[in-house]
């Protein structure tokens, strides 16, 4: 059988070259070995000026994956931005909208991590606590210092849910690397997994061809190997 193309979105970042700043579109590697790990064939799509442009490379992907990155441009839900608030890059952020309105027009299967998830929500209508302590003053550790592989805390996860179904428990240890959430939903899309001080830590949407974690699976798949079941999942419904 043939193995589905799963298209990664990239985000642009500035590495030093000598004196020099050099922006470059990136991608974490781990997103890339997870995808292929578990079946896919991963295709990095870079930041275009001229969003339409994009669109003939979208046409050639059976699969999105929306990856983490950099706090969502507040005013795109409406909110001048907290003190909390980190670096923001509001056309890559309507770059990456502009590609999840045409994945719903074709309907392709979308799995989104961390950043992914937040700005689908937003692409949708949703909004976000822009720093945990807006939604939880006593909150847990949410940001980890330890590798990216570490687990460190557990996450309640709906028994109801697709997620309970592709993962096969209610309840998982995960990573964690964020400082905000999702508050109010976006359209079809429901909250269905928390962490035991109430933060949001999963969605999807009602028709199941969305799943979003909050946590990152991609550094997961050998510390808890049920998270490649993620990634599987993206790449099955791709290859229908």
């Amino acid at each position: 059988m043939k193995k589905p193309i799963i298209g990664i979105l990239g985000t642009v970042l500035k590495h030093k070259s000598g004196d020099n700043e050099i922006p470059a579109n990136y991608v974490n590697s781990a997103y890339c070995k997870a995808v292929e790990k578990n079946g896919g064939i991963p295709f990095i799509i870079p930041y275009f000026e001229n969003k339409e442009d994009v669109l003939g490379l979208i046409d050639n992907c059976n699969g999105l994956l929306f990856p983490g990155g950099e706090d969502v441009d507040t005013h795109l839900y409406g909110e001048e931005p907290h003190v909390s608030v980190g670096s923001m890059n509001r056309k890559l952020d309507e770059f990456w909208i502009y590609i999840e309105k045409a994945a719903e027009q074709r309907k392709l299967p979308i799995l989104g991590i961390c950043r992914g998830m937040q700005l689908i929500n937003v692409s949708r209508g949703g909004s976000l606590y822009q720093d945990l302590s807006q939604l939880n003053p006593n909150h847990l550790l949410h940001g980890q210092r330890q590798e990216r592989s570490y687990l460190i805390h557990k996450i309640k996860i709906d028994n109801e849910s697709l997620l309970c179904k592709i993962l096969g428990t209610d309840e998982i240890q995960t990573n964690t690397l964020h400082h905000q959430c999702v508050k109010e939903t976006g359209n079809e899309l429901k909250i269905t997994a928390y962490s035991i001080d109430e933060i949001p830590e999963a969605m999807e949407s009602n028709d199941e061809r969305i799943v979003l974690v909050q946590w990152h699976p991609e550094e997961l798949t050998e510390t808890e190997p049920r998270m490649n079941k993620l990634f599987k999942d993206l790449i099955k419904k791709s290859s229908k």
